[in-house]
């Protein structure tokens, strides 16, 4: 790993492309084994993600390396990439749990007010909600629908693991992918109430 000379100029911004490439020439000065050693940074990452259920490993990897590539660029020293990138990911992922926790806290709160609202209001969202719905594709309704059911307990979270099993993915990632879904809805309703 070399060290780079800091860019001691405020105004240049360096392109992605460019950062790239300064961070493949970090990892190694042969711009073959830099790519080899990139790669194998890059999949290392995938699987830290995948094992932590993040809905889109590819992603956090790539976002992770772009984080480190940024900072190794403007002079940050870092002894050893792949500590440095694990602490980054780390880092994402607390970032993207709390997104989804708060996504989550929308919902309840828009299924709370669904609740405590009276039968002409829930019969008003129900109108609102309908033209959204079908909005979704068929395969986003099924999994809506399926997700949804009505089942308490430890019913629930094992029907659950079982719809993440047939569709070949984690409960997380299954998770975040509905709560992703009733966001839209929700915001496709309140957009509707505010139109009505």
């Amino acid at each position: 790993m070399r060290d780079f000379p800091q860019d001691t100029s405020k105004n240049r911004r360096t392109s992605s492309h460019e950062t790239f490439a300064r961070f493949v020439e970090y990892l190694s000065p042969d711009t073959e084994e830099g790519g080899r050693l990139y790669i194998r940074l890059h999949n290392k990452l995938v699987g830290f993600f995948s094992l932590k259920g993040i809905s889109d490993p590819v992603s956090a990897a790539d976002e992770t390396i772009d984080r480190a590539a940024l900072k190794i660029t403007t002079g940050t020293p870092v002894p050893d990439v792949h500590k440095y990138c694990l602490g980054i990911a780390r880092n994402i992922i607390k970032e993207r749990l709390r997104r989804t926790q708060r996504e989550n806290l929308v919902f309840l709160q828009f299924v709370e007010e669904l609740n405590n609202s009276s039968a002409e209001e829930v019969e008003r969202i129900k109108q609102l909600l309908k033209p959204c719905f079908e909005q979704l594709t068929l395969e986003e309704q099924q999994l809506l629908a399926a997700y949804c059911q009505v089942i308490q307990g430890r019913a629930r979270a094992e029907h659950r693991r079982r719809l993440a099993e047939t569709m070949t993915t984690t409960v997380l990632a299954l998770r975040m992918r509905v709560t992703r879904l009733r966001n839209g809805l929700a915001d496709c309703v309140k957009k509707r109430s505010n139109i009505g």
